[in-house]
């Protein structure tokens, strides 16, 4: 998670298939809330160049990984916090924007983040919500 926060950690994980790998490993313990929290900051991290604020492009995967972390977690603040932070930064990106529309469980997953914890997503759901 560290590595994910420089700009020569991020290129270094882009370049080792980062991004597919914590997707992978999203699915493989999806009912563990800290990897799922954990998982979605990294995407997050990992899709932004800090030197230009440009966003990389994510796999469908990527997408759907952070989805299902809310989904699955329906009362885990720090997921839906991490999760919803995580697709309105990646919605800066017209490929991941495209991605997160055609994942038919975003509306859900968004309604459930928002009916535990308005307060706390409302904000990045909305803002997400108007790149969308």
């Amino acid at each position: 998670k560290v590595l994910s926060f420089s700009n020569v950690g991020k290129t270094k994980m882009r370049s080792c298939g980062a991004l597919s790998l914590v997707a992978d490993a999203m699915r493989k313990h999806e009912h563990n809330p800290v990897i799922q929290s954990d998982g979605c900051v990294i995407l997050g991290n990992i899709a932004v160049n800090i030197e230009d604020d440009s966003v990389v492009s994510i796999s469908e995967g990527g997408v759907e990984a952070i989805i299902r972390a809310i989904l699955n977690h329906p009362d885990s603040l720090e997921v839906h916090e991490a999760a919803c932070f995580t697709l309105k930064t990646l919605a800066s990106s017209a490929e991941n924007v495209a991605l997160i529309r055609k994942n038919d469980m975003m509306k859900d997953a968004l309604d459930l983040a928002f009916e535990n914890h308005p307060q706390d997503v409302g904000k990045n759901i909305f803002t997400l919500m108007l790149a969308l």
